[in-house]
């Protein structure tokens, strides 16, 4: 087995530094990333020569098979019909290329390795305690939805989440023959706090990604789990897959368990002797009440305007009309839409509608998981009910997914290239869902589907084979390992994280790191990347 040259401590410290510092800002700071970035991919150099790294490659080409996807986004630009942005697109995932090249081949202990996970460990805390902050702070700050106090897109933050919390559990077991109880005590703490951070931050992505991922862990990790305990495993996977259908069933069990009354059943006049509108042949609900019952415009305007400085006539905060927004709240609170039903909101109540909120479930500081749940109902079935797409986050996600499926369909050897997917969903948008507005333009949030989109079904299937083989050409991976690559490859299904550049960071890195470092789940504590291993 070929050696490294003897590498000076010193230089190994400050390279552990440097990748504790990229583990650490992760949550933060997308400009402090790149910028750690760089400077490990140079420093690198200075460890490992050029020469020394090529001798290593032709002997093990696998830590920098990664690296093939940055060449994918270069070969797929050739001919792109929009420059700017396969440039773009180039210089946004030049990472697959710096770090599995400055990573590759370091020599680094299990040890070393323990305290770069650490350090993202407590970056997460760091910051998920300031998005508390930020949530106390947020009128000031200007937030009304939960999901934006996070410095990362939420998602994101949650994968981050979930990976510090398994690898924090997994800590705890493996050192509970330790007298180290003040470690043991802070390791439980942090695995409290980020399991209660998840729920609070209503990602339900990352949540799902959470209980698919443990439930698919023990199926991956079968032979590792002792014969005694097993029962006890799949049971507790059992409970995984009923805890998310509890809150579901409980919310859709809320929205339509009641059924549109007979006209004899309503009320046909107000308390004022005024007459009501209602339209039984529309069935939309808030919290179950029927929308489009028990209406009354010239009280509901008169009373309003007298109770708000915004106009009835109005839009609020959200460029929603008051009036619809005002009709949805009333009826969320289970109230008549009259001006009985406007007396008895509270001023805070009045604000809330100004502020665009159409449920009184959606208002900071009531908004929990249940009313996530429930929003996500609400705009199904509103979409069945209007057909409208716009500003329903579930409804998008299956036009583009709709759209990406036609334009692979369309272009399904070499895909339409580097820098072009975006006019392309535009373009299919357009045509097959006239209904949404070009501001709700977007890819598919499905990374599988953008990869499909931009380097077709080959381009795609290298892309997999680099991702891929490694793992299973390395043989045992840790726990940590599998669950990492399972907690990415399900999330994948439900966004394009690895367009982002947090995630893209975080994949690439912790790849690298995991599947050829050293093993973390033996008593071996030291070696070098691949290594370790004979791969021959």
């Amino acid at each position: 087995m070929q050696q490294i040259r003897d590498i000076k401590p010193t230089k190994l410290l400050i390279m552990e530094g440097m990748l504790m510092s990229l583990a650490l800002v992760l949550p933060f700071s997308e400009a402090l990333v790149s910028i750690i970035t760089v400077l490990i991919f140079v420093f690198s150099w200075l460890i490992i020569s050029p020469n020394e790294k090529f001798n290593l490659f032709r002997k093990n080409p696998l830590p920098v098979f990664p690296s093939g996807i940055f060449l994918l986004y270069l070969i797929w630009a050739i001919g792109t019909h929009h420059p700017a942005n396969a440039i773009d697109e180039i210089r946004r995932n030049v990472f697959w290329f710096l770090i599995p090249a400055a990573v590759a081949y370091l020599p680094i202990s299990r040890e070393q390795l323990n305290r770069i996970l650490y350090a993202l460990v407590l970056g997460v805390v760091i910051s998920s305690l300031v998005a508390f902050v930020r949530w106390n702070f947020r009128e000031s700050i200007g937030i009304t939805d939960i999901r934006d106090a996070t410095l990362n897109p939420h998602i994101a933050h949650s994968l981050l989440v979930n990976f510090a919390l398994f690898f924090l559990f997994q800590q705890i077991f493996r050192y509970r023959a330790n007298n180290w109880y003040a470690r043991q005590i802070l390791r439980l703490a942090g695995v409290l706090f980020l399991l209660f951070f998840n729920f609070w931050l209503h990602s339900l992505l990352g949540l799902l990604t959470l209980f698919a991922a443990l439930i698919l862990l023990p199926f991956s990790t079968y032979r590792e789990i002792p014969v005694r305990l097993r029962k006890y495993v799949w049971s507790g996977a059992v409970v995984l897959i009923i805890i998310p259908m509890a809150p579901i069933g409980r919310e859709l069990y809320r929205q339509f368990h009641t059924s549109m009354p007979a006209p004899n059943q309503v009320a046909q006049f107000t308390l004022n002797g005024n007459r009501y509108q209602n339209d039984f042949s529309k069935t939309l609900r808030e919290n179950g009440h029927f929308i489009y019952l028990n209406i009354c415009l010239p009280e509901l305007q008169k009373e309003w305007n007298h109770r708000s400085s915004l106009k009835f006539s109005g839009l609020d905060a959200n460029g929603f009309p008051v009036k619809s927004t005002l009709i949805r709240y009333l009826t969320s609170k289970g109230l008549t839409k009259d001006s009985a039903g406007v007396s008895h909101l509270t001023n805070k109540d009045i604000q809330s509608v100004n502020e665009g909120f159409a449920n009184y479930r959606y208002v900071p500081g009531r908004m929990d998981l249940s009313a996530r749940i429930y929003q996500t109902i609400w705009e199904l079935d509103a979409f069945r009910s209007n057909g409208n797409p716009n500003n329903k986050s579930l409804v998008q996600r299956w036009a583009y997914t709709r759209a990406a499926l036609s334009i692979i369909a369309e272009h399904p050897f070499v895909g339409v290239g580097t820098g072009n997917e975006k006019a392309a969903f535009n373009e299919t948008l357009m045509r097959q869902t006239p209904k949404l507005r070009p501001a709700n333009f977007s890819h598919a949030h499905n990374q599988y589907l953008n990869y499909l989109v931009t380097f077709g079904i080959p381009g795609f299937a290298i892309l997999l084979f680099l991702l891929i083989y490694p793992p299973f050409r390395v043989g045992k991976l840790s726990v940590i390992t599998i669950f990492f690559l399972l907690t990415i490859g399900i999330a994948n299904l439900g966004d394009d994280n690895l367009q982002t550049h947090t995630i893209r960071t975080f994949f690439v890195l912790f790849y690298s790191l995991l599947v050829f470092g050293p093993p973390l789940n033996t008593k071996e504590s030291t070696g070098s990347f691949v290594l370790n291993n004979e791969h021959q």
